[in-house]
């Protein structure tokens, strides 16, 4: 679970959760001067959840240090953070998560505390508007001219340009990709660069969302700024953090740009394709680690970044510690959305995925005993085929629609026995069709002749030339339906970013799947750069690139030994960003770790699976680690403050993937398994797996032909699943600190 910094304005101060209750208690105290059950009444356990709000200090001091050392962290115990009560001192706990501090909050107010949201401190709004006028146009000197800015996409973007104030500072920019002649040095990879061609501050805006007056600086000379995500036409800049108070002061206060910011930076303006551990950082990316470290979590947060930059940095989500619960249901929502819209696509290779399901194939289909092979568009080429539609913007124009065209011949040919259509010197009558397939008659000829609706269509958009063979059908017969119909407006075009995510991408063959594809992937062979490639496909003869709004995202499991190696192609065209164990999320937002408490003593979490993956590595190697993300439901029910539902979940998390996987791990030996779980350190009464001797003259009686095998073989079991061990803290404290483990437990297992 990702730390949440939510802040909260109480009496004057900027507070998180744990300080914000801290200072809560302490204004109620001096207020009210309650008894220790005076304050129960007003503050009961159930705020929090198992642990309560306070432990009376004698108590707390009175807690065997060996029992645990971090129990210090579990409350406020500073002198100044100690509450004198007339009949006690009291301590406050730290653990506060999403839930329990919405309990407290509305507890706090109903007893009149006045709990607010912080006010936003940053008064000026930058905005970075478009230099072009619904199109590729530039329009900065009619801009210039006029004193005015109009929004020309087609309605697109009106709420945002509602958005903006008289008084706002407003920058016409440009936007396009470079790879050589930066002033920084961009290890040969693609950058984008954004031109500010003017600037100038809102006179007024007509509030309909189109047209706003400004008053231009006529002295202003043109800016480059470089290393900067792309960004959409309109674009709301907040100076909040240094790099866009960096962006905001090299376009209007004329600052140099300092390129050593964003070059080692992770932020939304790091170069869009050189190597960082950014996970949009280039076109191509590999997410790799091992099981449970959030690679296709995290490939989800990738894919709308890529997808939607602007969205993304609007969530406002820290890079360092992940998203807080309410980022990330926004972000999952955002996810969807763009799935739905074909913005995403999600893939899995597996051992038989080949070329025919990835990039294109025949598909054999059949009518009335008649069998016939349709060229079928695979997810990569159907993917880039859309991408290549919003790789540039495009102004508002005319043209035909193959679906309402499409509409008209259907309804025609329903109404009539046969459509005649017209050759150079001769005709076809078109009589028929299904799904996928056309059934026309020659002149002279027999009538099972089949012409492919999707290449038709292909035909008809100008996606595919047909020049040879059933061309002389193909070609007509588009333009009789393109007869049949008038062009229609088409909406203006937005450059948008299209996203494939390849889970479990070393799987596949992957010469076998990308096959000439390949070379196309790499950022420099992409359409819209100037080296880019065009190849010929071998099923359909299409001719095929791909475009260079088209972001890879694969997701790779280093624990998987079932795998081939990795393809040295794929390795020189993927940018590879290692995903090991973040023991950070395991920490609250002061840092401090979550522990699962249960009849007085806690198990420490981030210790835990540390202490596990250093014997992991140990034993095996680094990549065979345990992930962070198995510790997650514990988690969320520490953060909710159940502390009996953590305790379950980690059991469960235990008996169904910790040990299940490292039997896997270890090819069932259990005797490093049993060191991994530290349980050669603990007394019998805490061990997970029993060890035993093998009584072979029981099994075998009294005899020489085992040999020397007697003397090394030895029994081991796991204790039974209902076993009270399972649920015992000090089982789980013993694998990081079995030098604790003083008291004494009856459960045999």
């Amino acid at each position: 679970m990702a730390r949440d910094y939510s802040k909260y304005q109480f009496n004057g101060q900027e507070l998180g959760k744990n300080r914000l209750v801290l200072e809560v208690i302490k204004q109620y105290v001096d207020d009210q001067s309650p008894t220790y059950k005076e304050l129960l009444d007003a503050f009961p356990a159930e705020i929090q959840g198992s642990r309560g709000l306070f432990i009376e200090k004698s108590n707390y001091d009175a807690l065997p240090e060996d029992a645990d050392d971090k129990k210090h962290n579990r409350y406020f115990k500073k002198a100044d953070e100690v509450i004198e009560l007339t009949d006690r001192e009291v301590l406050v706990t730290t653990q506060w998560g999403v839930d329990n501090i919405a309990r407290f909050i509305k507890k706090a107010k109903s007893l009149d505390f006045a709990i607010g949201e912080p006010a936003n401190s940053y008064d000026e709004v930058y905005w970075f508007l478009g230099a072009s006028y619904g199109g590729d146009d530039d329009q900065t000197e009619r801009f210039l001219r006029d004193g005015i800015w109009e929004n020309g996409t087609d309605g697109k973007y009106t709420d945002k340009v509602k958005e903006i104030r008289k008084g706002d500072k407003i920058a016409i920019k440009s936007a396009y990709t470079q790879t050589h002649g930066l002033p920084f040095d961009n290890k040969g990879k693609m950058s984008s660069v954004m031109d500010i061609k003017a600037i100038g501050v809102v006179t007024e805006n007509l509030n309909d969302g189109k047209t706003l007056k400004v008053d231009w600086h006529n002295d202003f000379k043109k800016l480059t700024w470089y290393i900067y995500t792309y960004q959409p036409r309109i674009w709301k800049v907040i100076p909040n953090n240094k790099e866009r108070k960096a962006l905001v002061d090299f376009t209007f206060n004329g600052e140099k740009q300092d390129f050593s910011i964003f070059v080692n930076s992770d932020d939304e303006f790091t170069d869009v394709s050189k190597l960082s551990s950014s996970a949009d950082s280039s076109l191509n990316t590999i997410l790799y680690g091992p099981p449970g470290t959030g690679k296709t979590y995290h490939s989800i947060q990738a894919a709308v970044k890529a997808a939607e930059p602007e969205m993304y940095s609007a969530l406002g989500i820290d890079e360092s510690s992940g998203s807080t619960p309410e980022q990330r249901a926004e972000l999952t929502r955002l996810y969807k959305e763009l799935y739905d819209s074909g913005r995403i696509r999600f893939v899995t290779f597996h051992q038989s995925y080949g070329y025919e399901e990835f990039v294109e194939g025949l598909k054999a289909s059949s009518d009335d005993g008649n069998i016939s092979y349709d060229v079928e568009d695979g997810v990569f080429k159907a993917i880039s085929i859309q991408a290549e539609k919003f790789l540039k913007p495009k102004e508002a124009e005319s043209n035909y629609s193959f679906e309402k065209a499409w509409q008209v011949f259907t309804e025609q040919l329903s109404e009539e026995e046969f459509v005649e259509v017209q050759m150079s010197k001769t005709t076809f009558k078109v009589l028929d069709f299904n799904d996928s397939r056309i059934f026309f008659e020659k002149k002279s000829g027999s009538q099972d002749h089949t012409l492919s609706i999707s290449t038709l269509k292909a035909i008809f958009e100008a996606r595919r030339e047909y020049n040879s063979g059933l061309g002389v059908y193909y070609r007509p017969l588009v333009k009789y339906l393109k007869e049949l119909s008038e062009p229609e407006q088409m909406s203006a075009i937005e450059r948008q970013n299209f996203v494939l995510i390849i889970d479990e991408i070393n799987r596949g063959n992957i010469s076998k799947i990308f096959g000439e594809l390949i070379t196309l992937i790499e950022p420099s062979k992409r359409l819209g750069q100037s080296e880019a490639i065009e190849v010929t496909l071998p099923y359909s003869g299409d001719k095929f690139s791909v475009p260079d709004n088209l972001y890879i995202i694969g997701t790779m499991n280093t624990a998987d030994r079932s795998l081939a190696l990795m393809d040295t192609a794929l390795r020189r065209r993927f940018d590879f960003v290692e995903m090991m164990p973040d023991y950070n999320v395991l920490h609250n937002e002061e840092g401090l770790p979550f522990t699962v408490e249960s009849d007085g003593f806690e198990i420490d979490l981030a210790r835990l699976l540390e202490t596990m993956n250093k014997r992991i590595s140990a034993l095996y190697d680094r990549e065979h680690q345990l992930g962070h993300a198995f510790l997650m439901p514990v988690v969320k029910a520490i953060a909710a403050g159940d502390d009996e539902k953590a305790l379950h979940e980690l059991k469960s998390c235990f008996q169904n993937k910790i040990i299940p996987l490292l039997a896997e791990y270890f090819f069932e030996d259990w005797q490093k398994i049993r060191l991994v779980l530290g349980d050669n350190q603990k007394p019998e009464a805490y061990q997970l797996i029993k060890q035993s001797d093998v009584d072979f003259d029981a099994l075998f009686g009294d005899t020489e032909d085992v040999g020397d095998v007697a003397d090394e073989v030895q029994d081991f079991r796991l204790i039974k699943s209902d076993s009270e061990r399972w649920t015992d803290p000090l089982t789980y404290v013993g694998i990081y600190s079995a030098g604790s483990l003083t008291f004494s437990n009856q459960d045999e297992g």
